[in-house]
This record gives structure tokens, C-alpha cells and sequence, in this order.
């Protein structure tokens, strides 16, 4: 073969590689396992293929609403919010771990929301989009989650997005990420249904910053705890006090948490009450 032409099938061959890689930018089909931010996982901007800027930069965000607890066997809706203005594409990875970190229950695909199922191992590891939505400073993506059939305590979802300029490459894009915790509604519930020695009247402000309060009505003198767990069920704060009878209020500092969802939990005298507290920075 001549030099000539192996030289004219080097170049045809490099040009086809090009074409390809750039067509799998252009059509990404969604995120790799293992970057949703979930403990033991990565986002795309430590990771080096988004990486142009730190992870969750001002100007933007990622964020999960959904209902305030989870039954067994009993769907959970979602929805996946991403914002940053001048943003031209958006993609996604969510999973969901249990205290143990271990994945739980099942994905459902909801017709029209372009997502899809990421295996590794045989294993559906998360959802993510697919392809990336091409549209103009937010996106929100609708999403399912189907419990176990046994309560496996508290459950928390974990995300990543891309904020991406559409330019078609690596660079220039914006991650964020974010988690919602969900507890089992067999503990809500359980404790609804008893006469409780006091009510929590209020936590506020929600969302948290640099402080929140709790306003609690006791029906006798008793010591009180106040705790507030991350999302791997690890108490963050812990403050202790003595309530006396009637309307109680304290503060706590969650000045050194970082932004994320939260769960506070009230004791005193052998009862406790839960909610989610999502703190923003």
C-alpha cells in the first residue's frame, strides 16, 4: 500500500472517529452510574468531564419536591427542578439509598418525560435523562419511585444536574446537586395518633439558613432534645433543654451544615416528633 494512501485512510479514519464522538456529545443518551452525588459516588465536576466550575456555583440550583414521607408498596412521585439562567440544555442522575446506603426499591419510567434506566451490573443503579432537553433557563422532570414492600426506615434521594450551555462539548457547564429524605410514614403516623405530653407548633424558617427555631407547647416541666440528622441518618446538632409548662421556643445554629435536606426530631419523655428541614445557602 502506498504512503499516499494509507496516509488518505489515517485521515478518513480519524475524521469518522471525530464524527462519532462528537455525535455521542450531540445525542447523549444520559449520565454513567455513579454520579449522582450519592455517598460513595461522583458529579461530573470532580469527576473532569464538566468540570469548568466549582460544583453547585451561585446563580443556580438543583432541587427535589415530593411528599413528606413513603409507605411500602405505595408509588412516590417526584419532581426534579434545575435552574440557571442562560442555560440552553439540561441532564440528570437521581438514585435513592436507604441508612445503609444501599439502593431500594424500583424505578418506574412516566411516558413523555425523557428518562431512562442506567444498569451496572445487571443492577438499575439510577434514572437519568435521555436524551439531554434542550430548552431555555429551567427544566423540571416528573419521576417515579416505587417502595419496597417491607418499611426500610428513612430513605434519601440523591441528584445531580447539568446546567449546560449547548455548545455540544464539555466545557462551560454548571453542576448541582441535591438530596431529599424521606421518612417511613409508619413513624409519622405512629406518633400522630398518641396523646403526646406536648406539640411542636412550629419550625421556622423553612427553608433553614444560618438558624432555625422551634416553637413547643408542653403540657408539664420536663427535659427536651433537639436533633437534627443529614441524610445518611447521622445527628449533625444535638441540644438539650428543659421545657416548662406551656409555649417554648428555641434556636438552633445550622450556620456550619451545608445546604441540603435535613430531618429535626423532637423528644421528651420517651415521644418524639419528626419533620424535614431543608436547609439553603
Amino acid at each position: 500500500m502506498s504512503r499516499t494512501l494509507t496516509a488518505l485512510l489515517g485521515s478518513l479514519l480519524s475524521g469518522l472517529l471525530l464524527l462519532v464522538l462528537t455525535g455521542a456529545i450531540v445525542s447523549s443518551q444520559g449520565a454513567p452510574p455513579g454520579f449522582t452525588g450519592a455517598p460513595g459516588a461522583r458529579t461530573c465536576a470532580v469527576s473532569g468531564c464538566h468540570a469548568s466550575f466549582g460544583l453547585n456555583e451561585e446563580g443556580g440550583s438543583l432541587g427535589i419536591s415530593g411528599p413528606a414521607s413513603w409507605e411500602p408498596g405505595t408509588p412516590v412521585d417526584l419532581q426534579l427542578t434545575i435552574e440557571r439562567a442562560g442555560a440552553a440544555r439540561f441532564g440528570f442522575s437521581i438514585t435513592v439509598q436507604d441508612a445503609n446506603e444501599q439502593m431500594v426499591g424500583a424505578w418506574e419510567l412516566i411516558p413523555g418525560q425523557d428518562t431512562n434506566y442506567a444498569d451496572f451490573g445487571g443492577t438499575i443503579s439510577h434514572v437519568t435523562h435521555a436524551p439531554a432537553v434542550n430548552v431555555n433557563d429551567t427544566h423540571t422532570w416528573r419521576l417515579r419511585w416505587i417502595p419496597p414492600s417491607e418499611d426500610v426506615g428513612p430513605i434519601t434521594f440523591y441528584a445531580a444536574g447539568n446546567a449546560a450551555n449547548g455548545a455540544q462539548g464539555s466545557s462551560g457547564d454548571f453542576i448541582y446537586t441535591t438530596s431529599l429524605m424521606l421518612p417511613p410514614a409508619s413513624s409519622v403516623r405512629s406518633e400522630t395518633w398518641q396523646v403526646l405530653p406536648f406539640a411542636v407548633d412550629a419550625v421556622y424558617p423553612l427553608p433553614a439558613g444560618d438558624r432555625f427555631s422551634v416553637e413547643l407547647e408542653a403540657d408539664r416541666a420536663a427535659p427536651v432534645s433537639v436533633f437534627v440528622y443529614d441524610a445518611t441518618g447521622r445527628v449533625r446538632l444535638a441540644k438539650e433543654h428543659v421545657a416548662h409548662a406551656g409555649t417554648n421556643s428555641w434556636t438552633m445554629d445550622t450556620s456550619r451544615l451545608s445546604a441540603g435536606t435535613y430531618l429535626w426530631r423532637v423528644v421528651m419523655a420517651g415521644h418524639s416528633r419528626t419533620g424535614v428541614l431543608p436547609i439553603t445557602r
